[in-house]
């Protein structure tokens, strides 16, 4: 592995975790790297386009050219998902999610706020979830393979077809997941529903998740 290429994705991801800019020596700190090595590092990703920096402010943020380079990353999955998303936002008036696993983490590809929510939980595109501690890393998890060491929470889950939880991110709140259905086995996609608020009307807004997670499934052929 190139160590210093690694460094750099290192110092894009503190950038889009934290989400806002930050100075080399936050980032240094974060990394646990010198600033020197770290100066390098954002010289290097400002000259691609990868990051914008405010010298005035001696802040660093992410670029422009992150555009140029994800534009068709699952462009077909995201454009055929959209309007399900986005009617799926509407219909429960609240944030509505696609995630696409990748490795041990779930990634929101997709995120759309319903129009005129007078509340709603703020999920940004590119945020990653783990996989073994999020509701929509439960709704994958529900595809796999039952095992002995499946946990009653998994068990109800894939009873029900779908994930639900009344934590999101440390927070009460709401979380409903169901698994984009895969032809190919365990399913990699899932749509998610996030509720600012603790709901006691689960059982109602559940099957609409898990129709637009069908919706998609006959979309595209995952």
């Amino acid at each position: 592995m190139s160590q210093t290429l690694s460094r750099g994705l290192q110092v894009l991801e503190v950038l889009a975790a934290e989400g806002r800019p930050l100075t080399a020596q936050q980032i240094a700190t974060a990394l646990g790297l010198s600033r020197p090595v770290v100066y390098r590092l954002l010289r290097t990703l400002a000259q691609h386009h990868l990051l914008s920096t405010e010298v005035a402010n001696g802040v660093y943020d992410l670029g422009l050219g992150l555009l140029t380079l994800s534009r068709n990353v699952q462009k077909d999955l995201r454009g055929a998902a959209f309007p399900v998303i986005r009617s799926l936002a509407q219909q429960l008036d609240t944030t509505a999610v696609l995630g696409l696993r990748d490795g041990d983490e779930v990634v929101y590809v997709l995120a759309v706020e319903a129009e005129f929510a007078r509340m709603a939980v703020r999920s940004r595109e590119g945020m990653r979830r783990p996989l073994e501690d999020s509701t929509s890393g439960l709704a994958l998890r529900l595809t796999f393979a039952p095992t002995p060491d499946d946990d009653e929470e998994l068990r109800r889950a894939r009873a029900a077809g779908y994930a639900a939880r009344d934590v999101v991110m440390g927070y009460q709140a709401t979380a409903i997941s169901a698994p984009v259905p895969s032809q190919a086995g365990p399913s990699d996609v899932c749509v998610t529903a996030l509720f600012p608020n603790v709901i006691d009307d689960i059982h109602v807004k559940a099957p609409l998740v898990v129709d637009a997670a069908r919706r998609i499934a006959a979309l595209v052929r995952i």
